[in-house]
């Protein structure tokens, strides 16, 4: 089973690593500045006591030093500070318990002879860590003072250990605030995905992410319930959809099952008759045909901005200007094309220009005419109908709307919610308005490239 983290989980983590890289650097510089000062200390008490053994040596005759002579205090090494004197050749003068206690190096033997400076360094005196000064006393002579580092090494390692406990104090603070802080701030992205999955798993897009900040959270959050909003809005014209459908589909399924059964229990039909009823059969046909080809259109919404492509809307228009004539050869169509170019489908817009015609030529005089103008990216459309009243003019692109003049005349009410549909699509839109002299206007505009 493979182990994933949650965000909150990455970020308490996060915040308790860089708090722990930050302690560490802060910690190690302390203790090394801490260790640094302490041994300085130790250094200065050495160096003040090889000055005051240099100044007792200076008080002989001429500045000179009998042979095997012991400084002051040159014994008790770890109580005191131990000192002994050296010579070029290697001889050591102390106290004669004391032999042997520090061996002297080549390096403080060339101090001695005069050949090196004076140095600092660390060794072991008797099983115990001390600091040494050798530094020259007289010609041929050096003086080492040693002291002990057994309280200082006691003192480094105290301020380490508190140092590392401060560190995992703060870093086991920086994990707990960490983690308050994930816990307070991903909390609405939490939400977010109970939400979602409450909507994946019921398939109910009603519910909504509570949204109280204005940060990208909010932001998210609030893009988040727009996106089920529009999910909702689609589900519910859907069902819609699916219901006017089924309800405009039954009426003439019954009425084609009617004349079906007709033909079917009168075999002996008079012809005139029997003529009729198929010539009913095929209108019904025709009409659920259109019907379903209406309800596809809606169905299939817009393409994606992939299946866009620059498109003369003169061709598109023409196109439709000679399938309506050869749908409505008695109805004249005056037509002037002087369309742009658009970014758009041109399937999609011979649709929606067709459909605007065939209303025209539907609801108008049999011989017309149809005026159609197209003017840079906007295509009108004019009939000598009876025109669209006032009351029913804000509901002509709904779906299956059909006002009481234009019930009795064919058709399922899905025309121009096609064009709508398409119009939006495509960045324009339609509007239908009376027609000077009578009739009506319908007014495509869809957005033309410069």
């Amino acid at each position: 089973m493979k182990f994933r983290l949650t965000l909150k989980t990455r970020f308490t983590l996060v915040a308790a690593g860089a708090v722990a890289a930050v302690a560490l650097a802060i910690t190690a510089v302390a203790f090394v500045a801490i260790r640094t000062d302490l041994q300085s200390q130790v250094q200065q008490e050495i160096a003040s006591r090889a000055d005051s053994v240099k100044h007792l040596a200076n008080q002989y005759p001429h500045g000179h030093i009998p042979n095997d002579w012991v400084p002051l205090h040159s014994s008790g090494f770890g109580v005191v500070t131990y000192t002994q004197v050296i010579t070029s050749a290697g001889v050591v003068w102390t106290q004669q318990q004391d032999k042997g206690l520090l061996t002297p190096s080549e390096e403080a033997i060339d101090v001695a002879a005069g050949t090196a400076p004076e140095f600092y360094a660390t060794t072991n005196i008797d099983g115990t860590r001390a600091m040494v000064l050798t530094t020259p006393l007289e010609p041929g002579l050096a003086l080492q003072v040693a002291e002990a580092l057994t309280n200082t090494d006691l003192e480094v390692a105290r301020v380490g250990a508190t140092l590392a406990t401060l560190s995992a104090i703060g870093v086991a603070v920086a994990t707990l605030l960490g983690w308050a802080v994930a816990r307070t701030g991903l909390s609405p992205v939490a939400r977010l995905a109970r939400v979602a999955e409450e909507v994946s798993l019921t398939g109910d897009p009603d519910r909504r992410v509570e949204v109280g900040r204005g940060d990208e959270l909010g932001r998210l959050a609030a893009t988040f319930n727009a996106m089920l909003g529009a999910l909702q809005r689609s589900l519910d014209a859907q069902r819609r959809l699916v219901s006017d459908a089924s309800h405009e589909l039954r009426t003439p399924l019954a009425s084609l099952r009617i004349n079906v059964d007709v033909l079917t229990e009168n075999p002996d039909l008079p012809a005139e008759d029997r003529k009729e009823v198929l010539a009913r059969v095929t209108d019904q046909v025709a009409e659920l045909s259109r019907l379903v080809a209406s309800v596809t259109d809606l169905a299939r919404g817009e393409p994606p901005a992939t299946q866009m492509a620059p498109v003369r809307l003169n061709a598109v228009a023409f196109d439709a200007l000679e399938a309506a004539r050869r749908d409505w050869p008695r109805t004249e169509f005056d037509a002037y094309l002087a369309g742009g170019l658009i970014e758009g489908n041109a399937e999609r817009l011979r649709v929606a220009f067709k459909n605007l015609l065939d209303n025209a030529a539907k609801f108008g005089p049999p011989e017309g005419p149809v005026q159609v103008r197209l003017l840079g990216g906007e295509f009108t459309v004019g009939d000598r109908g009876p025109g669209i009243a006032d009351e029913d003019l804000p509901f002509v692109f709904d779906r299956f709307y059909r006002a009481l003049s234009s019930r009795s005349a064919p058709g399922s009410g899905l025309g121009l919610a096609v064009v709508q549909e398409i119009a939006l699509g495509h960045g324009g839109m339609i509007a239908a308005e009376p027609a000077a002299g009578g009739g009506t206007l319908m007014r495509l505009t869809l957005p033309v490239r410069a």
